[in-house]
């Protein structure tokens, strides 16, 4: 049973810069019959809470300030619901909130109340700090492969490889059995480290400059999807996961050619337990651009929104 009745949260009292982030104060959760609390020891910064922040999601993020922020964390469980099985206090986990209003606290809590069936063991091949890039983007990558029922051998260009999601993609195809290539921006070493064979520098090359056609693209980047689209082989497939590809989504529909479909990632703890197992064999990495103490979450959000990407930004809660 909880001995204390608040707890520290990352929160923002109006939308805005990352300046507007501070450490607030919120109350320590409790769970319900099927919740665990986890004790966060980290948690990522994605998009979407870049997005949150700004005001972007204001149909979406509930009312009322002050709002917390984070989605993705790894943990230990606090606490358990009555009704909860197979989990025990002290358990290495990890999870994803999902799209939901954010209240005054988040993942970028102290704690985080969140329903068991969201969270899995935590891979114990890597420390908890590098286990909360993945949740997200791991979940995002292996929702927006799996329905393109990749092949071995398949060819396969993911737009944006040198991101926390783009570089997940990467390494996610190439354990499908595909083949493939990039394009970044900057920081090509992320995406070959990630294991694309070819990586293309979209400073450089034209998306009709890339040589050969694909099976498959992946667009984590949002712009030019309809160019990249033109790259696909007869039956090739196309998802977007970046908003940015909205309209080039809707023309698809309406123009010859296979239609891009859209892909966000849900919780789901069979694909968490997927991806905990291809860490603990080393075929899947978390690939961190930086870490930062919780006093320093602004910088992490400035960073994150102004510097090249080059895999994931995780802030420390312990």
């Amino acid at each position: 049973m909880n001995t204390q009745d608040t707890m520290w949260a990352v929160q923002f009292r109006s939308y805005g810069s990352p300046e507007v982030l501070e450490v607030g104060t919120a109350t320590m959760p409790s769970p319900g019959p099927k919740d665990v609390v986890v004790e966060v020891a980290a948690f990522s910064i994605n998009a979407v809470d870049l997005q949150t922040r700004r005001g972007k999601m204001r149909l979406f993020d509930g009312m009322g300030f002050p709002k917390g922020t984070g989605v993705d964390f790894a943990g230990l469980v606090h606490e358990v619901g009555d009704r909860v099985r197979g989990v025990r206090v002290g358990a290495r986990v990890w999870g994803y909130l999902g799209m939901k209003p954010p209240g005054r606290a988040a993942a970028g809590a102290q704690y985080v109340r969140v329903r068991a069936d969201r969270v899995t063991s935590a891979p114990s091949a890597v420390t908890l700090t590098e286990a909360a890039a993945l949740p997200l983007a791991g979940l995002t990558a292996v929702q927006a492969l799996r329905p393109l029922k990749i092949r071995r051998g398949d060819r396969v260009l993911v737009v944006g490889g040198n991101g926390g999601v783009g570089s997940t993609v990467v390494q996610v195809a190439r354990i499908m059995g595909a083949d493939v290539d990039a394009v970044v921006g900057v920081r090509g070493g992320v995406a070959a480290g990630a294991g694309a064979q070819q990586v293309f520098d979209y400073h450089d090359l034209k998306p009709s400059d890339i040589p050969g056609r694909y099976d498959v693209v992946v667009d984590t980047a949002g712009t030019d999807a309809a160019a990249y689209r033109g790259l696909l082989r007869p039956g090739g497939r196309m998802v977007a996961i970046a908003p940015g590809a909205f309209w080039d989504i809707l023309k698809s529909l309406l123009s010859p050619g296979p239609v891009i479909r859209m892909v966000s990632g849900k919780p789901n703890a069979k694909d968490l337990a997927w991806l905990a197992a291809k860490v603990n064999t080393g075929e899947l990495k978390p690939i961190l651009a930086a870490t930062y103490p919780l006093d320093r979450i602004a910088e992490a959000h400035r960073d994150a929104e102004n510097l090249s990407a080059a895999g994931k930004r995780v802030v420390l809660a312990q």
